[in-house]
């Protein structure tokens, strides 16, 4: 079945976690049910999918089930639609199925992960088939990474149209962001250092500048991200770690691969968070650090995630 033929543009897989329901909630306010865009939505509960339309007060929005440890109830759906747009993580956990089955029915895929770790094994097992397929896999659309990686895009397109030439070194600093961790996103983290305590490789690809990029262009001039608290004498501010540099930094540099290095094998790019200047910038960056740090050091199944275990919702839902 050619994507054309399909009875949806985009089913919303996960539909009953949090960020689901946001997603359909947006779904529902842009494009309604009558309108161009086909949409469903898919998850393992009709009980809960049912209370997930009720809750935008429209019994008519299409529902599917299936389950992430099914493949073939995974295959039915991801036949219907041209795009899966799927919240369930931790995405190591419940997602390589569904990124398989998207590669092998010729469907289109995104997802919100920032799972470097389960990225690189996708990346490996299916980016050439899913090339060969015309399907598009694509990570990190959520805070983690679109900010960093369309952003380095639209500002080098800027400077080429206004000065002729690309940037060689661009410093994404976080000022201020609001917002926290949600249960998935603390589970996601929670799985990442499971797997990195049993695997030590898993640590090399997540320290690893390209550690996202293809094999054979894993190099150049970025270097790891900081880990420290320095001053930036280019803006003036103490800068301090950025949690979710690890990621982003990654994305931004495979997009420059996978687009022929248009800025140039030398293009440079990082992140840090910017906390001011003098004795109270220092003294918020090495806070900001130290929280980095015990974060990090965290182990599973201590005190902490415990804490969020009993306030998230399942994630496999």
């Amino acid at each position: 079945m050619s994507s054309k033929d399909r009875l949806y543009d985009v089913i919303v897989w996960g539909a009953t976690g949090f960020t689901g329901r946001l997603v359909v909630e947006y779904l529902y306010r842009k494009y309604g049910l009558d309108g161009e865009l086909k949409w469903a939505i898919a998850g393992r509960n009709q009980g809960k999918l049912k209370s997930v339309a009720a809750s935008i007060g429209d019994d008519r929005l299409p529902r599917l089930i299936a389950d992430s440890r099914d493949r073939s109830s995974l295959d039915l759906i991801v036949k219907k639609a041209k795009v899966i747009c799927t919240t369930v993580g931790p995405y190591a956990l419940y997602g390589s199925d569904l990124v398989a089955s998207c590669v092998d029915n010729s469907t289109d895929y995104c997802d919100l992960t920032g799972e470097v770790q389960w990225m690189r094994k996708m990346i490996d097992r299916h980016h050439e088939k899913a090339a060969n397929n015309g399907v598009r896999i694509v990570h990190t659309c959520g805070f983690d990474s679109i900010p960093s990686d369309m952003g380095v895009f639209y500002f080098q397109n800027q400077l080429k149209k206004r000065h002729g030439s690309y940037a060689q070194h661009i410093k994404c600093r976080v000022k201020s962001m609001k917002g926290g961790f949600s249960g998935g996103t603390y589970a996601s983290l929670s799985n990442v250092m499971q797997e990195a305590a049993e695997d030590p490789s898993i640590m090399k690809i997540l320290n690893h500048p390209y550690g996202l990029n293809p094999r054979n262009e894993m190099s150049g001039e970025d270097r790891p991200d900081l880990r420290k608290v320095i001053y930036d004498r280019h803006l003036k501010t103490w800068i301090s770690p950025f949690v979710m540099a690890v990621i982003n930094t990654k994305v931004v540099r495979r997009s420059h691969a996978l687009s022929g290095y248009p800025y140039g094998k030398a293009f440079r790019y990082d992140e840090a968070v910017m906390t001011g200047k003098g004795l109270g910038g220092r003294l918020k960056s090495l806070g900001g650090a130290a929280m980095l740090g015990i974060l990090s050091a965290g182990k599973p199944g201590g005190l902490l995630k415990k804490a969020v275990d009993a306030f998230m919702p399942n994630p496999g839902d």
